[in-house]
C-alpha cells in the first residue's frame, strides 16, 4: 500500500483549491487501500456494534479508534501528504473520520451547507478529504459552488447541540443553492470519479449530496483534518468531539496532544499510532444503538429542519470563477 500520493501534487492543484475551494485530486491512493477498507465500511455501516464504534446518529465516525485498518489509514496512508502540501501547511494533524453511504437508489438528498460553522476552531485549514470507495458518476457525486469558500458568512448549523438553542438573530441558516442553478455568475462542480481519486473540501466552501441512482451503495470516507493556521474557537452549537471537552478548548490554542496527531510534516516527522486512544472513555449499553436511532431526525431529514427554520437563506453575493476542465 502506498504511503505517499501515486502521482506529484501539482501548482495547479493548489491553484485550483485555492481558487474554487475544492479540488479533485486523482490516483492518490492505490487498490490495495480500496480492498484493505471497503470490506470494514460496508461491515461498519451495517453493523457498527461490531466495531465498538461511538453510537451516534447516521454516519459511523472515529472509525480509527477502534479498528485496526482505519487506524493504519490514518497515520500510513498519503492523507496527511496530500493535504499538507494542497493546504501549504508545514504540518498535518487528524481531527477525526467519518464515514458516509447512500443506499442504492436512494432519493436522500443533504442539504446545501459548508462545515465551518461544525468545527469549534477558527481559520481556513480544516478541509474535508473525501475519499470514495466505490465509482463516483456525477449523478451521485458531491456538488459544489465554485469560489463560495470567499464568502464569510457564519451560517447556522443543525447540530443536535444547535436544535436545543435559539438561534441568534445573526446567524442565517444554510444557504438555498438551488436558486442559483441558472445564475451565470455561480459554478457548479461535479465529477467522475475512481476509488483512490479524493476531494479535497475547503471548510467554507457549499456543497450539496444529492441521491444515489446506482445499483450498488456508495461509500466515502471523508476525513478531517487541522492545518498550521487553525486554533480553538469554541461555540456551543458546535458539533460534539469524543474525547475532547468544550473546557479543554482555549480559545487561540492550537489543537495539539493525543488526540490529534501529526500525520505529515514537511520536514519528514510524523507522529506514531503509539499514543493515539484505542478506545473511548466511556461505555454504553448495546441498546444505546437503537435508542439513538429513534431520536434520530424526524422524517424529511434536514430539509424538515429548514422548513421549519423559514427556508433556506439566499446566498449573499455572486461568485463567478473560472474553473479548469476535470
Amino acid at each position: 500500500m502506498n504511503r505517499r500520493p501515486l502521482r506529484d501534487i501539482s501548482s495547479n492543484d493548489i491553484q485550483t483549491y485555492q481558487r474554487d475551494g475544492v479540488v479533485c485530486l486523482r490516483e492518490v491512493f492505490d487498490q490495495d487501500w480500496i480492498d484493505l477498507l471497503l470490506p470494514i465500511t460496508r461491515a461498519a455501516r451495517m453493523d457498527r456494534q461490531a466495531f465498538g464504534l461511538l453510537p451516534t446518529v447516521g454516519n459511523p465516525r472515529y472509525m480509527a479508534r477502534t479498528i485496526p485498518q482505519f487506524r493504519q489509514y490514518a497515520f500510513r496512508s498519503p492523507l496527511g501528504e496530500a493535504c499538507g502540501k494542497v493546504l501549504e501547511s508545514k504540518t498535518v494533524r487528524f481531527f477525526f473520520d467519518e464515514v458516509f453511504s447512500k443506499e442504492p437508489k436512494s432519493t436522500s438528498q443533504t442539504i446545501w451547507h459548508n462545515d465551518r460553522t461544525g468545527w469549534p476552531v477558527s481559520g481556513h485549514m480544516v478541509p474535508s478529504f473525501w475519499f470514495p470507495l466505490t465509482p463516483i458518476s456525477k449523478k451521485n457525486s458531491l456538488e459544489c459552488i465554485a469560489g463560495s469558500h470567499t464568502t464569510d458568512v457564519l451560517y447556522w448549523i443543525f447540530s443536535p447541540n444547535a436544535r436545543k438553542m435559539v438561534q441568534p438573530p445573526d446567524r442565517p441558516i444554510q444557504p438555498d443553492g438551488e436558486a442559483l442553478r441558472d445564475d451565470p455568475n455561480y459554478t457548479f462542480l461535479s465529477w467522475d470519479m475512481n476509488p483512490g481519486d479524493v476531494l479535497i473540501i475547503h471548510p467554507w466552501t457549499l456543497h450539496f449530496s444529492c441521491g444515489n441512482p446506482t445499483d450498488d451503495w456508495r461509500f466515502a470516507i471523508s476525513t478531517r483534518v487541522v492545518g498550521d493556521d487553525i486554533v480553538w474557537d469554541p461555540r456551543p452549537e458546535c458539533v460534539n468531539l469524543a474525547g475532547v471537552s468544550f473546557d479543554e478548548m482555549i480559545p487561540g490554542e492550537k489543537p495539539n496532544g493525543p488526540l490529534f496527531p501529526i500525520i505529515y510534516n514537511e520536514d519528514g516527522n510524523r507522529d506514531d499510532a503509539e499514543d493515539y486512544p484505542m478506545s473511548f472513555a466511556t461505555a454504553w449499553s448495546t441498546s444505546s444503538y437503537d435508542r439513538l436511532q429513534d431520536m434520530a431526525r424526524p422524517k424529511g431529514g434536514f430539509q424538515a429542519f429548514l422548513k421549519q427554520a423559514g427556508g433556506p437563506t439566499p446566498v449573499s453575493k455572486p461568485i463567478k470563477t473560472q474553473t479548469s476542465e476535470e
